[in-house]
């Protein structure tokens, strides 16, 4: 009889120990989980909520978005750039200010951007650019900004325009943007309509 009861309590001694150590792995693999994603969202990718109409019809206000910094950038790539470059000392905040700011890389670091206001065509180094994406929202020229033309984008700078070109303040106000300001690419939109960005 003893060894009967004393074989039972093994059994349950084994199993009581099978799962607090099941308990254990679930919960290690759960922390290993947690602490992967955490580290993904703090250093390789971000939320970003769109705040305005200056990319229309590409993104409109209040997309949600998925961003990266593990790229290098190039022409028409989507960036979100931080809103606290030197916007706010040369006059140009407004009410979307402390929201980042989502553009179109136009060109890259010493090339050089021209603009005819008239066809509303953007030559990069002298090429017309192919661009489907911009946004038409009225027969008005295309405005030119404050900059001088054929603008040359200086070294560690990206020139960078709103795909809704009449309704976005961009490179064409404030110059060229630093890459130290970019936050991201954008390569995938979560809302409204799920979608793999190029």
């Amino acid at each position: 009889m003893k060894g009967k009861e004393m074989k039972k309590e093994t059994n349950a001694t084994k199993e009581k120990s099978s799962f607090i150590l099941e308990i254990y792995e679930w919960a290690e693999t759960f922390l290993v989980a947690l602490l992967t994603v955490v580290l993904i969202f703090t250093f390789l990718v971000k939320f970003v909520t769109v705040s305005g109409m200056s990319m229309l019809q590409t993104f409109n206000d209040r997309d949600r978005l998925l961003i990266t910094s593990l790229t290098s950038y190039k022409a028409g790539d989507v960036v979100v750039i931080d809103p606290t470059h030197n916007l706010e000392e040369m006059g140009l905040v407004n009410e979307n200010s402390s929201s980042p700011y989502i553009k179109r890389i136009i060109a890259t670091e010493g090339q050089s951007v021209n603009i005819d206001p008239f066809t509303w065509s953007v030559y990069v180094d002298g090429v017309k650019l192919d661009e489907p994406y911009v946004y038409h929202c009225n027969l008005n020229p295309m405005y030119r900004g404050s900059i001088t033309y054929p603008y040359v984008v200086p070294k560690g700078h990206v020139f960078v325009m709103g795909d809704n070109r009449n309704g976005s303040s961009d490179s064409r106000q404030f110059g060229a943007i630093d890459t130290d300001y970019i936050l991201g690419e954008v390569f995938f939109r979560l809302m409204p309509n799920t979608e793999v960005i190029n």
